[in-house]
């Protein structure tokens, strides 16, 4: 009975219930093998940001090789000198009122958050995850390569980086959370968060005042990587790791059920 003590801990109050913020969409790769474009499994991907009544009925959203061939191997994306990406809004793309993807843009305002697992293969090259104005990567999360990031993790704008002294290493898998925050002119990247992280805890943080819209996510690598987990949403929230409860709060919780018990 695993799960058991959840609704019951919330009942009770001794965890708080959470805000419902939505996912924008999530994604496992959950695909045979094979090339990642034309997928499109996984939740959401059909984001309306903005209602256009022009725009076709939302569905979800597949996956493009951006370049290179991006592969699907053990329920995994595998990148090598390859990308793909995916929009936020709808299958129907393109910038004009009848699109999806404009549909579910960010146009220079709000919040975007994405979470993924990253596993750096091999060494000494690049690889991240991007935000795309349509056909323009704009943003990039992750291990930016080159100099000054090396082999560090970082933040890239058009080639200006900012890097953290968090290294890089060969065959660790990562999770990784960045943020667009285009209300408050910021982007962070946290590596490897925890329960206690928060939204201003990032471990790399630069200011961005581009009035660009963010309408689809790439994940790319010019070393062989691996890329699962994927969750976009709108708060850090949605995106984080949830803290386990402790064993403390967990006798506590119990005390308290059998107490209500024994009242009855």
């Amino acid at each position: 009975m695993k799960h058991s003590f959840l609704p019951a801990l919330i009942t009770t109050g001794l965890i708080p219930a959470a805000s419902h913020a939505a996912l924008i969409a999530t994604e496992n790769f959950d695909y045979s093998n094979g090339s990642i474009a034309g997928q499109s499994g996984g939740t959401g991907w059909n984001y309306e940001r903005t209602d256009e009544p022009a725009a076709p009925a939302q569905t979800a959203s597949n996956w493009n090789d951006t370049f290179g061939d991006a592969q699907v191997v053990s329920t995994a994306l595998v990148t090598s000198g390859s990308g793909a990406h995916r929009e936020f809004g709808g299958i129907t793309e393109g910038t004009g009122g009848d699109s999806n993807e404009r549909e579910g843009a960010f146009r220079g305002t709000g919040t975007m958050f994405f979470s993924v697992s990253y596993t750096p293969n091999t060494a000494n090259q690049w690889g991240g995850v991007s935000s795309y104005d349509f056909g323009t990567e704009r943003i990039f999360w992750g291990a930016p390569g080159g100099t000054p990031g090396g082999n560090f993790f970082g933040i890239d704008v058009a080639g200006d980086q900012t890097v953290s002294t968090i290294p890089v290493v060969t065959g660790q898998t990562y999770t990784l959370i960045g943020m667009l925050d285009f209300d408050n002119d910021l982007l962070g990247l946290w590596v490897d968060p925890d329960g206690s992280d928060t939204v201003t805890s990032h471990d790399v943080s630069a200011a961005y005042t581009g009035g660009n819209w963010s309408s689809a996510l790439r994940l790319a690598s010019g070393h062989e990587s691996t890329w699962d987990d994927l969750r976009v949403g709108t708060t850090f929230a949605d995106v984080a790791p949830v803290p386990e409860p402790s064993t403390g709060l967990l006798g506590l919780a119990a005390a308290g059920l059998l107490f209500t018990r024994r009242r009855r």
